[in-house]
Formats: C-alpha cells, sequence, structure tokens
C-alpha cells in the first residue's frame, strides 16, 4: 500500500512538473476560484471608470489626413457626435476661433500648445472652395456611443477575459491558466487605455491619481505577455529547478523591470522611449518562446500541425501588431496610412491581435489539461433553447393575436396559453436531439463511444507487440471522445487514466473497461514472449550442444590421428618418399573436411565416404590389420544430405573395438537403400562382435550420434546398433528423405 502511495505521489508530481502547477500557492480550489472573480471584477473596476469619462477620439469626431502637397488637413472619416451634424468628408480645416493660419504646420503648432478647445468654438472650413464658419459645440458622448465606434475589439477584449475565468475556474491548479488569465486581463485594460484617450474633462484629485495608478498597472503588461508565452502550453522549466532556466529568469527580470521605469521617472509609459524598448524586447522574446514550443516541444507533449500552424500564426500576428504599434507615431508611418492598401493591411492585423486571445484560448481549450468543452456541452443546449423557444413562444402569441384581432375584431389571451402548451411539450424532445447532437461534437455521445470501443478491443485481440495495444486503445479513445487522452502506462498493471476528469463520468465505466482488457492482452502478450523466449534459448542450447558436439569430434578426430599420422609421415619420409606424398595429400583433405564440417549444417554422403577414405588411408599407417571400405548402394544416394562427420564416430568405433589381435583384415561396409522416400544406411563390420558397442563410451557415443541425426532429420529418425547374424557389428541409420538437402537439411523440421 505505501509503495502503490508512493507511485501515485510521484505520478502526480511529474504530471505537475510537466504542465506547471501552481501548487505553491497553498490555496484550496475554492479559494483560487473566488481569487479569480475578484480579478475580473477589480479590472472592470479600472476599465470601467475610464470608458465613462474618456472620449474614443478627439474633439471633432473624424480622421484627417495629410497629403503630399497639401497644406491643410482634410476630413477622411466622420467618427461620431460632433462633427456627424457640421463636417463632411473632404472639408478642409483653416482656421479656429477666428484664428486663421497659413498652413498646417501653424495648425498643429497652435494645437500642440493650446489643445482642442473643451467649450463651444468657431471652427474655419474650405469646402469646395468656399470658406466660412462653422460652430462646434460642446461633445457629451453617452455610454452606447462610446462603445458603438469600437464595438468589436471591446467585445473581444470582454470576452478573453471571461474565456480566461472559465479556464481557470475549470483548472485552477494549473500555473499556465493563471498566466493567460493575467495575460488577456491586462491586455484588456490596455486596449481600454489606448482606445479611450481623450477626457472629456480636465482629470483633477482622486480621478487623476486613479488615471496615473491605471497606467502604472498596465506597465506590467509586457512582462505578463512574456511570462504566459513562457509557460503556454507547457512551462519552458522545471518547477523543482526553475532557477536553472534563463527563461525563468528572464521573466523575474521583466517583473523587475516597470518597477525600475518607476523609479527612475519614466513616467508616463507614452513619453518613455525605455519603455518601448522594454515592450519591444519583451514581445520579441515572448513571441521566440510561443515559437520554441511549437517547434522544439518537450517530449511530453506533441502538438499537431494545426495547432503548430495556428501557434506560428499567432506569433507573427502578435509581432507585426507590436512594431507596427510601437512606431504609430512616426510621421513617416503615418504618412503610409493615407495609401488605402496600407490601411486595409494595418486593420487586418488590427483586426487578427484582437482575436489572437481568443484563438490562444481555443488552442488552451483543446489541451486536455484543460477540456473546458464540458462546461459548454451541458449549458449551450439550454441557451439555444432558450432563444429557440422564446422566438416561438412570441411568434405563437404575436402571430395568433395579429389574425384573432384582424378577423374578430377582438384580443384574446387564449394564445398565451396556446404558446406555452406549445414550448413546454417541445421543450424535451428539442433538448433531447440538441443535447444529442452536441454530445457527438463535444465528444460525449455514448453510442459513439461504445461503437469506438467495441472496435478497439477488436483490434486489441489481433495486436502483436506492445505498441499496438496502445496504438489501438489510443485511437478507440480518440475516436469515441473526440479529443486525445492522457493514459499512463505502468509496467505489469492496469492502464489508467493520467486525469480520469479527462472522461466524463458516465464513459468511465467503458473506458476502464477497455483498459482492463488491454491489461489481459498486455499480459497474454509477456507470457507469450516469455514462452517464445524460453524456445528460443532451448533452441539455443540445442544448437550449442551440436556444435560442442561437432567440436568434440574434432578435438577427438585432429589429436589422435594428426599425432600418429606425424609419426607414420616420419617413418615414410625416410623409407618411401612417394607414399610420404600421398600420405600427406590424404591428411591433409581429412583435416581440411573436419575443420568445415563444424561450420556447415549438412554435407554430401559423397562427401562422408571420401572422409572415410582418407581416414583409413591414415589409420592403415597405424594399424597392421588390412582395412577396407566398400559402398553399396544407388549412384544417385551419393548426393543425399547427411550430418556432417556421421561416420566417423562409426569408422572409429570399429577400429578401435573390431580389430582382432591376430592381424586379420577388418572389412568395412556402407550400405545405402531408399525405402520409400526414407534414406536406409547400414554401416557394417566382420570385426570382434563380443565386445563391439559394448564400453559405456562406445553407448554414449552412438546416443549422441543419435541425437544429432534427430536434430538434423527429425524427431522420426532412428539408429539401431547391434552384433550382426553373420559375425561382425552393424549400425542402422533411417530418416525420411523428403525436402533434406546439403543447404535446408529436414533438420529444420523436428529440430529447435
Amino acid at each position: 500500500m505505501e509503495r502503490a502511495r508512493l507511485l501515485t505521489s510521484t505520478a502526480v508530481e511529474t504530471r505537475a512538473d510537466a504542465v506547471g502547477t501552481s501548487a505553491s500557492m497553498g490555496l484550496s480550489i475554492t479559494a483560487r476560484r473566488v481569487i479569480a472573480v475578484i480579478g475580473v471584477i477589480v479590472g472592470l473596476g479600472f476599465a470601467i471608470p475610464r470608458y465613462l469619462t474618456h472620449m474614443p477620439y478627439p474633439r471633432l469626431g473624424v480622421t484627417l489626413i495629410y497629403r503630399p502637397g497639401q497644406d491643410f488637413p482634410k476630413v477622411d472619416q466622420i467618427l461620431g457626435p460632433p462633427a456627424t451634424y457640421i463636417l463632411e468628408r473632404g472639408d478642409e480645416l483653416r482656421g479656429i476661433d477666428g484664428i486663421a493660419f497659413s498652413d498646417s504646420r501653424e495648425m498643429d503648432q497652435y494645437l500642440m500648445k493650446n489643445g482642442w478647445p473643451r467649450s463651444p468654438f468657431t471652427l474655419t472650413i474650405n469646402r469646395t472652395g468656399r470658406v466660412f464658419n462653422i460652430v462646434v459645440p460642446e461633445v457629451q458622448l453617452g455610454a452606447w456611443m462610446r462603445l458603438r465606434q469600437f464595438l468589436f475589439p471591446v467585445a473581444v477584449m470582454v470576452a478573453a477575459p471571461l474565456v480566461a475565468l472559465l479556464l481557470v475556474w475549470r483548472r485552477p491548479d494549473l500555473a499556465s491558466a493563471w498566466a493567460f488569465f493575467a495575460f488577456a486581463s491586462l491586455q484588456a485594460l490596455e486596449l481600454i487605455w489606448s482606445l479611450y484617450l481623450h477626457p472629456q474633462f480636465e482629470p483633477r484629485g482622486a480621478f487623476a491619481t486613479y488615471l496615473r495608478v491605471y497606467e502604472g498597472l498596465i506597465l506590467w503588461y509586457p512582462a505578463v505577455f512574456l511570462h504566459f508565452m513562457a509557460v503556454f502550453p507547457r512551462p519552458r522549466w522545471d518547477e523543482k529547478r526553475r532557477w536553472h532556466s534563463w527563461w525563468f529568469r528572464v521573466v523575474v527580470a521583466a517583473y523587475l523591470v516597470p518597477i525600475a521605469l518607476l523609479l527612475t521617472g519614466n513616467f508616463p509609459r507614452s513619453n518613455a522611449p525605455s519603455h518601448l524598448v522594454f515592450e519591444l524586447s519583451a514581445l520579441g522574446l515572448g513571441v521566440a518562446a510561443l515559437m520554441s514550443a511549437y517547434i522544439w516541444p518537450r517530449a511530453e507533449w506533441r502538438p499537431s500541425r494545426s495547432e503548430r500552424a495556428l501557434a506560428l500564426a499567432v506569433g507573427v500576428v502578435l509581432m507585426a501588431y507590436g512594431v507596427l504599434n510601437v512606431f504609430s507615431e512616426d510621421p513617416r508611418i503615418l504618412a503610409l496610412f493615407a495609401i488605402p492598401s496600407v490601411r486595409v493591411l494595418f486593420t487586418a492585423i488590427y483586426s487578427s491581435w484582437l482575436v489572437s486571445p481568443l484563438v490562444i484560448a481555443y488552442m488552451i481549450a483543446n489541451d486536455p489539461l484543460f477540456d473546458p468543452r464540458r462546461l459548454f456541452a451541458r449549458s449551450l443546449p439550454y441557451a439555444l433553447l432558450s432563444g429557440v423557444l422564446g422566438t416561438l413562444y412570441l411568434g405563437i402569441v404575436l402571430l395568433g393575436e395579429r389574425l384573432f384581432a384582424a378577423g374578430t375584431g377582438e384580443e384574446a389571451l387564449t394564445f398565451n396559453v396556446i404558446a406555452a402548451l406549445v414550448v413546454a411539450f417541445a421543450f424535451a424532445p428539442l433538448r433531447e436531439r440538441l443535447q444529442r447532437a452536441l454530445d457527438r461534437i463535444f465528444g460525449r455521445d455514448p453510442r459513439a463511444l461504445r461503437a469506438a470501443l467495441d472496435e478497439a478491443g477488436r483490434e486489441l485481440l489481433s495486436a502483436l507487440d506492445p505498441g499496438q495495444v496502445r496504438e489501438s486503445v489510443s485511437n478507440g479513445l480518440q475516436q469515441g471522445l473526440q479529443r486525445e487522452v492522457s493514459l499512463e502506462w505502468p509496467e505489469g498493471r492496469v492502464p489508467r487514466l493520467s486525469d480520469p476528469e479527462e472522461v466524463p463520468e458516465e464513459a468511465r465505466p467503458a473506458v476502464n473497461g477497455l483498459l482492463s482488457q488491454a491489461a489481459v492482452r498486455l499480459e497474454n502478450l509477456r507470457l507469450q514472449d516469455q514462452q517464445a523466449r524460453a524456445e528460443r534459448l532451448t533452441a539455443e542450447l540445442s544448437e550449442a550442444a551440436t556444435r560442442a558436439e561437432l567440436r568434440a569430434l574434432h578435438a577427438q578426430v585432429q589429436p589422435h590421428f594428426v599425432f600418429n599420422a606425424l609419426n607414420a609421415l616420419s617413418y615414410l619420409i625416410e623409407t618411401d618418399a612417394a607414399a610420404a606424398q600421398r600420405f600427406t595429400e590424404r591428411l591433409a583433405d581429412m583435416l581440411r573436411y573436419t575443420v568445415a564440417a563444424g561450420e556447415r549444417p549438412a554435407a554430401l554422403l559423397s562427401e562422408e565416404i571420401s572422409f572415410v577414405e582418407d581416414f583409413l588411408a591414415v589409420a592403415r599407417e597405424r594399424y597392421e590389420n588390412p582395412l577396407s571400405f566398400e559402398f553399396r548402394g544407388c549412384t544417385d544416394l551419393l548426393s543425399v544430405a547427411v550430418p556432417p562427420l556421421l561416420l566417423q564416430p562409426l569408422v572409429e568405433n570399429s577400429l578401435k573395438h573390431g580389430i582382432a589381435q591376430d592381424r586379420s583384415a577388418l572389412h568395412l561396409s556402407l550400405e545405402a537403400e531408399d525405402r520409400d522416400g526414407r534414406l536406409d544406411l547400414r554401416f557394417h563390420d566382420d570385426g570382434v562382435s563380443n565386445g563391439n558397442g559394448r564400453p559405456p563410451g562406445v553407448r554414449t557415443g552412438l546416443a549422441n550420434l543419435e541425437q544429432r541425426l534427430r536434430r538434423f532429420a527429425g524427431p522420426d529418425a532412428t539408429l539401431t546398433a547391434q552384433p550382426a547374424a553373420g559375425g561382425g557389428f552393424e549400425v542402422r541409420l533411417q530418416w525420411k528423405l523428403a525436402g533434406t538437402s546439403p543447404l535446408s537439411p529436414a533438420a529444420g523440421k523436428g529440430s529447435s
């Protein structure tokens, strides 16, 4: 039990290190969620006063363009009041409150010194060659008029922190979720600050302090951006050794830079070149961190091609917008905005930058560590049904009442009841069908899951190795749940889900059943592998025994005969040089054959007979008895494959135990016959039979020869040895001829 607890703890710690768990907070899940909600409230508290008191455009509510050769700025677009009612596109601005300017530079100097008047003032304009004065009234914008100008960016910036809150709510234990929450919140605050720049009144007192705090807070936006990019989608450092990572040290330094900017007086933010350098540096490092995470991901996480493409697109958009934003005040950049294609390009980059937090949120949500889709899957049907049924209810009521009033001239409340009944009866089937459709989309359809798991179970039956087992299980779960599921495969134990929360509660029994089936298959494969290894070991030992026997034969043949042959050769050299030469050639052929036999699986019967003749030629110099050998049989059988050194033990046995003391001749013979597809070899000598084959060493040698023969020709091969009826001793060997050849002997059938 203690070992299991230790393994579980280790697995949890490893997983926490891989995803950057913020366990160091030491807070419960409920407390962390409360902190996240407070963070959203604080963010709204900072943004709303700025939004309600600042205008989205300068005093006139227009955008102005400066073109080459043009002395005065012209109205390009009408953004809102007061220009909506008094100015037109193409109007040229010439003077303010009766002061006529000679060119645009003089007007710019006046505005830089005095600013646009907040109270009503007189504006001199040139419209299609006619110069006249108009009174520009004071501007007071309502909340909707402020929002209408930047509806899309504000909606996106509000949605991003809400999605981030959802991710934190789903996984408040993950540091990457909190980093995204901080990044999305500060990005929204920074956007509100940059969109609503123009105050409707002069800030004083506490409100001025609030604006200073607001501006100081968003000084940390580049640092939070770099922090998030360094932990998304997996931290670039090990939580236990984070100070060893230069990424972690860079992030810490980024959080300290705003403090240094404040202490050195580089404030407000918009007037500090050092802050621009800080913002560009953090932007470049953050994009580099994002790219490195997807180009060289860590071992425990492998992004798909689509995720890598999205990450690359996000990185390019962030870098492009950051550079354009930093240099947006440069006159040369402003001059380029007079070109329509440049404005279209900037609008596309700006829109992509706004959407990038939502794209990042999608990539996070697609990560099984977060997976907030189950929350949508449960709440979305009711949201959609509310809209559909509400529309249906109002449609029935309004249409019915109007038709009834048109036909009778009276009103009736009956249609309210009818509409309520229709909605009540339609709710259950519509909710069921909608929920089923969403279940299929979000991988929660029980029937689709069951079919996928059944198919995976059938694939397990044919899996031939652990890799195929894991692949079948992973593919089945991905197909049934419509997403990848992290699994742990402990050695010798049932595989399990890394995080059970990744799988819907109602689907866990079926998934656990598939994992149990996978464990059974893995155990079967393990037992089969053990059996195969045992069989291979047996075969290797058998092969080693065969080689050892051949080496033993070599050891018997070579020292014994070489010693005697050398003595005989010495004698022949002195007495008969020609005989010595023939003797040497025979000895060389015999030794060459014995050396080669150890490396060959089989030999021809003719080669064995030649070896016996060489063997006897050498032996004649040792024994005084006349020795002869004769082969009797069909010449076609001379090409039959036999075990190498098959006849040597038989000849050695006859010479050692069959020679008589009276120096009488010893005749050896080998008969070969094909008996219905079985080779029948009968080796016979006419020597002494009373002791031949009786000593234990001889019996052992014949038993070893029989084992070699069965390994070569199969288990039905036989060897019998007994005294011959007419005197002497006979050894008979029989085996099946079919399929035997020197290169592929029948031993492949019966031996291991």
